[in-house]
């Protein structure tokens, strides 16, 4: 046992460095649901329109080009708290940005026909929080070693998925048994654990980076993928359209959630808490697969169990309010999401020449992103289909089925460091 965990394996998962990425992963995590997702369980509450409530997806739009403004974090001191050092500074100030962001979003009330400035408030959100991604990702490559960078990685997987428990769960909780702006202000004084993290963890040492232009930043990466062959404009498309029907039914999850009679308290359990452990379980099984066969293989099998994965949807949708159904159908979903969310990150990984790895990961996992505000017009079409969830779950399947088709081209598309990627497992 000690051939394969020396004592050095455990003890670097208590290194206050690696430790403190736990602490900035946790507000990470809670985000996206507090800024994309929450709101549109508020909005269907409130009797606002499916149509709506999937357009509000476009506010996730700053996730999808974040990588624009990148350069700016290492570029500019910011005023007064630039003592406590570039990345320092910076992270105080974008989690007292979301502090008060969340605030003002409990506070918008779209119910009296603030929906604008609501959605406003949710798109301020997501531009710190992608920011924020920004600066926690520099900052865990610049303070961790090469010895404690897999310990720390590890350490952010699980903060994130705690934060984001925490960010589905909690404020349905809270909504039901008090209010929606008393949630917002709880999940605000959460996201002060970042402040904290900051004002206790020192400044990493991190390169002078004045030559780090946004032609040295985007134009390059993108060079080196158009380079190695013609089809990458194929690879591009199946990164933004292999999770597709995901993201569609992401969009309107909640709303169906609330439509068939579950209350915030159930839907917080089934797909915050229990919903989680299953997508960690998925991941694991995931990361197995990847490791025993082939990588197409494994995003073939993936894609087409988790887009079938939606008919338990559609059954769920037939017997309505039915707990147990409800069980089954997110543990099926969120495994199955899992086990692709881990074969598809380890392609993306593949993907990136070692010299343009950052660049490049944050270009592909913006294309990522680009298939949630693709995907608003969901709750049109649930509007067109006059609810009937049955029909708009099978429409999510038919979604998916391009993107996993785009799978056969994949392996005349090379690695980025490894040659022919048909000729790698």
């Amino acid at each position: 046992m000690k051939k394969f965990f020396p004592k050095s394996f455990f003890e670097a998962y208590f290194s206050p460095r690696v430790l403190s990425i736990g602490f900035f992963a946790f507000p990470y995590g809670m985000m996206f649901f507090l800024a994309v997702t929450t709101p549109q369980i508020w909005l269907k509450e409130i009797g606002i329109d499916h149509t709506s409530i999937g357009l509000f997806a476009l506010v996730s739009i700053p996730y999808v080009i974040k990588f624009l403004w990148a350069p700016m974090v290492d570029a500019i001191k910011i005023p007064f708290l630039h003592r406590l050092g570039q990345r320092r500074s910076w992270l105080l100030l974008v989690h007292v940005c979301l502090v008060l962001g969340l605030i003002m979003m409990g506070q918008s009330n779209p119910s009296q026909g603030d929906l604008m400035y609501t959605g406003c408030i949710a798109c301020i959100l997501a531009f710190f929080a992608a920011t924020q991604d920004i600066i926690i990702d520099a900052y865990r490559i610049e303070i961790l070693n090469k010895d404690l960078t897999g310990p720390g990685i590890s350490m952010l997987i699980f903060g994130y998925r705690l934060g984001s428990i925490t960010a589905k769960a909690g404020p349905l909780y809270l909504a039901h048994n008090f209010s929606w702006p008393l949630a917002y202000i709880v999940m605000a004084m959460l996201i002060g654990i970042g402040i904290i993290a900051t004002l206790m963890n020192p400044e990493p040492p991190h390169p002078k980076t004045t030559t780090n232009t946004l032609y040295q930043t985007v134009v390059l990466p993108f060079q080196e993928f158009a380079n190695r062959s013609s089809l990458w404009p194929l690879v591009f498309l199946f990164v933004i359209f292999y999770r597709f029907g995901d993201a569609m039914i992401n969009n309107m999850a909640a709303p169906f959630y609330l439509d068939i009679g579950f209350t915030k308290t159930q839907i917080a359990s089934v797909t915050g808490i229990f919903g989680i452990c299953a997508t960690i379980v998925g991941g694991f099984l995931g990361g197995a697969l990847v490791r025993r066969y082939h990588i197409f293989k494994c995003l073939l099998v993936c894609g087409l169990l988790h887009a079938f994965s939606n008919s338990m949807f559609m059954v769920l949708a037939y017997f309505k309010n039915d707990l147990g159904i409800l069980y089954g159908s997110v543990a099926v979903e969120n495994i199955t999401g899992g086990m692709t969310t881990a074969a598809f990150f380890v392609y993306l990984s593949r993907l990136c020449k070692l010299n343009f790895a950052a660049t490049q990961f944050a270009l592909l996992t913006s294309l990522w992103s680009l298939s949630t505000p693709l995907a608003s017009f969901s709750g049109w079409v649930v509007d067109q289909l006059h609810q009937n969830w049955i029909s708009f779950f099978f429409i999510t399947i038919i979604a998916a089925l391009p993107g996993i088709l785009l799978i056969a081209w994949l392996p005349k598309y090379q690695f980025g460091n490894e040659g022919a990627m048909d000729s790698v497992s």
